[in-house]
């Protein structure tokens, strides 16, 4: 019997998707289509240009492989129409290799894959093959997709092995297949899915996200070259392409939720390890000009949630599945700490020197984690917020690098032998203990310096440490002041606010703590009457347990001043409370009252950047830019939300855009019914009574009885600097009266002091010029 001649030879394979059959004439057509689409020349080894004598060529060589026996090829048809071909080389040995290529109008519908599965089944089952290799350009996923979904796995890479005719020159991967192992992915092949928040959203990146400039020196600082560069963006892309592929991880372009531009990028890695199967590892970075946003913050939330959700597909799209996140930092980069902590992972482990850098030597290394189990909310820690705390002479405000101590003030007799080692800086050792206390800081500990309030010296130190630390809802109370500033009752004036606002609840921008604890040596008598003056309770004692500055040991006395006691002394058992504030829209002549947008922000830099601006307002941030101003706005709606602040945008009217900022302030205190005025106006909206205007709609609002639609306050203060006529103006035009002078209490900008002129009015007076 004569053996069988193309292409009855061809068997014909089939499911519900595609047929799997001879070639034919019919087929040149599409061939020459699939074969002259760019994506395809780009990752085969084709003739160029490619015309309908190629493919009758092709067709010839078909033929004969089938009737040599050498190979197979099959035409994959959808639909009655040519849509690839697939086919398999005979190597020996029971050995194989598959190749196949789709037209461009039947991809993205997993139709190779279908046609690979009825190929292998052949294969195994039909025509002795044992093993099936697979081999394609890195960088060719489409193919590598195919594969991955038949089971076979990337075990190889053969670099500068895949030339072409265009001039490429590629690694090239690797895989096989035996014939009894499960034609099913073996891992994850993990896409982004795309997630959103108010701000921002996660998701692919795309050829088009290259960065507009190289890194800065804070991303060459802390993340070891790990963030893309304008030239290498593509290369770079397509790694992470690969290692998605891989089940390695999954990577995310952070992007701005309303114009989709590129404000950096977050991953979860080393998903593939099977020791640690269920743990990713969080990475994250920004560029410049997304920082300052809270990006970071967002996308930590989403990814954590998503992570944690249950995986029902290959890619990821529903969840990962995972039960646990690692992250690490520099020890260096409080930024990304404290992002963490806020996220509620708990830091678990502090490395010495276990990061290498080229240019210095090796830092330390700080670790946190994340359990799907652990309470996020109970976890978070944000950073402490220093208040400035003002009494009648004192000042009590952060600590800077300017507070550096005098050469004559190192610690004294009486420092050595009453506080604990490092506790009090001296010239030598400030800049180390300054940073300490930063990161004592970012756990939630409070270290005010106490200064004079004319001056503005250093007279010494007081803090609320332990925060986030034991019971939550208690806190250590510490103290210490210079040689030279001690005798003079500062402690017992610096104590008093302190714990107004350790026990002032949260929501009235307070810690809401319930116990204020204090321990001292035994033998520090004047720090015991302090705290007994203070109203703390003594309840015990130890031995040998207090360790000094000068080595030795002492005994301890303790003490502890309860919430209700301290409310009971102060007659304040039931503090006032004040909901959220809806920031209203005032019209007014040629100018409205409106909330600020996150699109007044290039308004708002223009004003903060203005000499004049930066003159009377010393505490702005400096450089001031786009991310200082989205900080303020998010701050304003932050004070709004808890009750504490309503600042308007100053509007124009017709063209809506930004004036000047008028804001009424300190309404969340102790006493509800008082409020400050403040104000500013940007340069090119000057000398056109803007503030006035601005002014009269505020008091208004602020003054008008709550069942009239107002705030229904009885008092309100404005503060002038001395100085400043044009703005002295303004409550003097509505009847405000001066009530006193605080002498050099205003810092300008220059860095020199000047007299801060102190205005009221109340709302009965007001009633009266109405």
């Amino acid at each position: 019997m004569a053996p069988a001649t193309f292409p009855g030879v061809v068997p014909v394979l089939a499911d519900d998707v595609v047929q799997l059959r001879a070639h034919h004439v019919d087929d040149v057509s599409r061939i020459v289509e699939q074969i002259n689409d760019a994506r395809f020349q780009r990752w085969t080894s084709v003739p160029l240009p490619y015309d309908d004598s190629h493919a009758l060529a092709f067709l010839e060589i078909i033929r004969g492989a089938w009737e040599d026996g050498d190979a197979r090829f099959w035409a994959v048809e959808v639909g009655g129409r040519y849509a690839g071909t697939i086919n398999y080389r005979l190597k020996g040995g029971g050995t194989a290799e598959v190749g196949y290529g789709l037209h461009v109008d039947s991809r993205g519908a997993g139709v190779m894959s279908h046609a690979l599965r009825l190929v292998l089944g052949w294969a195994f089952e039909h025509d002795g093959v044992e093993t099936m290799g697979w081999r394609a350009a890195v960088g060719n996923l489409a193919s590598r997709r195919v594969a991955w979904a038949n089971g076979f796995a990337v075990e190889g890479l053969w670099r500068g092995m895949h030339a072409i005719p265009s001039g490429h020159v590629d690694d090239m991967w690797l895989g096989q297949l035996h014939k009894g192992e499960p034609r099913t992915p073996r891992h994850p092949w993990w896409e982004p899915e795309v997630l959103e928040s108010e701000h921002i959203r996660i998701r692919p990146w795309r050829a088009e996200d290259v960065p507009p400039s190289h890194p800065d020196k804070a991303s060459e600082l802390y993340n070891g070259g790990k963030q893309p560069t304008p030239d290498g963006f593509e290369e770079w892309r397509q790694i992470r392409l690969n290692r998605m592929a891989d089940g390695q991880g999954v990577y995310w372009c952070i992007a701005d939720a309303q114009t989709d531009e590129s404000l950096g990028g977050i991953q979860l890695a080393q998903l593939h390890i099977p020791f640690t199967r269920g743990t990713g590892v969080v990475g994250y970075w920004l560029h410049p000009h997304g920082r300052g946003r809270g990006a970071i913050q967002d996308a930590l939330d989403l990814v954590i949630e998503h992570a944690f959700a249950p995986r029902t597909d290959d890619a990821g799209h529903s969840g990962l599945g995972l039960h646990r996140l690692w992250a690490g930092t520099d020890e260096g980069n409080r930024a990304s700490q404290r992002a963490l902590r806020r996220a509620g992972f708990r830091q678990v482990c502090t490395e010495r020197a276990a990061i290498a850098h080229d240019d210095r030597p090796p830092t330390g290394a700080i670790s946190f984690e994340l359990l799907d189990t652990d309470d996020r909310v109970a976890q978070t820690i944000e950073p402490g917020v220093i208040p400035v705390l003002d009494t009648e002479r004192l000042r009590l405000r952060p600590w800077t690098p300017q507070d550096r101590p005098r050469g004559d003030q190192d610690l004294d007799r009486d420092s050595l032998r009453f506080m604990p080692a490092g506790a009090q800086p001296s010239a030598s050792t400030y800049d180390p203990w300054l940073e300490r206390r930063g990161r004592l800081q970012d756990l939630g500990d409070l270290s005010w310096c106490i200064a004079d309030r004319k001056t503005g010296e250093p007279l010494g130190c007081i803090l609320l440490f332990g925060l986030s630390a034991g019971t939550p809802g208690d806190g250590e109370l510490g103290y210490w002041l210079y040689a030279d500033a001690r005798g003079n009752g500062y402690l017992q004036e610096a104590i008093p606010p302190v714990l107004e606002h350790a026990f002032t609840p949260v929501e009235l921008d307070g810690l809401g703590l319930h116990r204020v604890h204090a321990d001292t040596d035994l033998e520090n008598v004047a720090s015991q009457k302090l705290l007994e003056g203070n109203g703390f309770h003594r309840w015990g004692e130890d031995h040998q347990s207090y360790a000094r500055a000068d080595g030795s040991l002492s005994d301890g006395a303790y003490f502890e001043l309860l919430v209700d006691d301290w409310r009971a002394e102060h007659d304040d058992a039931d503090p006032p409370e004040r909901a959220g504030i809806t920031v209203p829209v005032l019209d007014g002549e040629g100018l409205g009252l409106r909330p600020w947008r996150d699109g007044d922000s290039e308004r708002i830099v223009a004003a903060c950047t203005d000499p004049v601006t930066r003159h009377w307002l010393a505490d702005l941030p400096d450089p001031y830019t786009l991310a200082s101003a989205r900080a303020y706005i998010k701050n304003i709606n932050e004070g709004a939300r808890s009750g504490r602040t309503l600042c308007w945008c100053i509007a124009d009217p017709d063209t809506d855009e930004a004036l000047g900022s008028l804001a009424l302030m300190g309404m969340s205190g102790l006493d509800p019914t008082v409020a400050e005025i403040g104000y500013w106006v940007s340069p090119d909206a000057r000398g056109k009574g803007v503030a006035t205007e601005a002014t009269r709609l505020a008091i208004m609002h602020a003054l008008t009885p709550v069942d009239a639609g107002g705030l229904g306050l009885r008092r309100l203060s404005l503060n002038v600097a001395a100085g400043n006529e044009v703005s002295a103006r303004v409550p003097r035009r509505f009847g405000f009266t001066q009530v006193g002078t605080d002498r050099l209490a205003e810092p300008l900008g220059d860095g020199s002091y000047v007299d801060l002129r102190r205005f009221d009015l109340l709302a009965t007076e007001w009633a009266d010029q109405s």
